[in-house]
């Protein structure tokens, strides 16, 4: 036992500093992580508001920008789904604002003489290729997807982006009640569109491209109030909501509001703007509507979580066009985005 005399071990001192060490090491550690997971947080939820409300305001956009291609020259003689202007906005100073537009937005397929198709064996001679004729008032039409014309509410063609023309009658079936065979327009057609053969076999192998012209609705509400809305067909636009043929598409969460201002054309129908930029009347005008050149689109959104950073500097700017916004003093990041997009196929529709 002499071997083991002067063996000590660990004071209370000594333990007691370890211990106090050791502590500190974890609560520091943990402390990191909550940093960093706070922090990841915060960089989550503002990337997430800023994609997906940028994706939105760029869709509204692009949408309006191309609102008008495909349609009717005389869109009072012809209107779509009831709308006798491309752009029908619906204002309101207490919420946000909704907007209306007319234009070929969906390619739904190619179309060719009645009673052919891509693997009907259509001559398609080099240097003379087959023509579907002008005057011509049957087609046939091949689908690209599953959404394709009818005799009702998608009975809205557009040819080629040229000729613009109703289904009067086709046979409907299959579950999308499409128009199947031949399909009979309630106009001729005012130009000849030649196919073409595309791996060099003389048979014609890729038709026209044929467009819906359809109403496309941009709204927030749904069942949080606060989601971005496009309703494609038949849309109640006060209440942002379609009916049981519509199509409703949400695009992006937590928009807190939609704005949209509009510039004309008043004086001698040249195209270019001559007004400043104001709302839309309160009472929807076909005049107001017609004289539409420039629309500045205005989105706000919110972050989906709170940041315990930002407490009570979360708050909206007090101002967007005619409708003024309270402070929340809450604790949600936000991001306001807005454009100014001129109409490219206006000419008084």
């Amino acid at each position: 036992m002499e071997l083991y005399k002067n063996a000590q071990g660990y004071t209370i001192g000594e333990l007691m500093v370890a211990i106090v060490v050791g502590t500190l090491l974890i609560a520091a550690s943990a402390a990191t992580y909550i940093a960093q997971n706070r922090s990841y947080t915060t960089q989550e939820s503002v990337s997430e508001i800023n994609t997906q409300s940028k994706i939105a305001h760029d869709m509204i956009s692009n949408d309006i920008k191309t609102a008008g291609f495909g349609v009717p020259d005389d869109l009072a003689a012809d209107p779509i789904a009831g709308y006798s202007t491309v752009m029908n906005p619906l204002d309101s100073s207490t919420g946000p604002d909704a907007v209306t537009i007319i234009g070929s937005y969906r390619r739904i397929g190619s179309f060719w003489p009645a009673g052919t198709g891509p693997t009907s064996g259509l001559p398609c001679p080099a240097g003379s290729p087959t023509k579907i004729q002008m005057n011509t008032t049957q087609v046939s039409i091949t689908l690209s997807g599953t959404v394709g014309a009818n005799d009702s509410d998608r009975r809205f063609l557009s040819f080629d982006g040229v000729d613009y023309a109703e289904v009067k009658t086709c046979t409907v079936s299959g579950d999308e009640n499409n128009c199947s065979g031949t399909i009979t327009l309630d106009r001729p057609l005012t130009a000849s569109y030649p196919l073409r053969d595309t791996n060099g076999d003389s048979f014609c192998d890729e038709g026209r491209p044929v467009y819906l012209v359809e109403d496309v609705t941009y709204c927030v509400g749904g069942t949080s109030g606060s989601t971005l809305l496009r309703i494609r067909g038949n849309a109640n636009v006060a209440a942002c909501s379609g009916t049981a043929t519509s199509q409703i598409d949400p695009i992006a969460e937590n928009i807190e509001d939609l704005q949209l201002a509009y510039a004309r054309d008043t004086l001698n129908s040249d195209g270019m703007v001559d007004t400043a930029f104001q709302d839309a009347p309160a009472v929807p005008s076909a005049t107001f509507n017609s004289a539409i050149q420039a629309v500045r689109v205005s989105v706000l959104a919110r972050a989906d979580k709170p940041d315990s950073d930002y407490a009570g500097q979360g708050n909206p700017p007090a101002t967007i066009e005619n409708r003024n916004h309270g402070e929340t003093n809450d604790d949600f990041r936000r991001r306001w985005w807005q454009k100014t997009v001129t109409v490219r196929n206006r000419w008084g529709r």
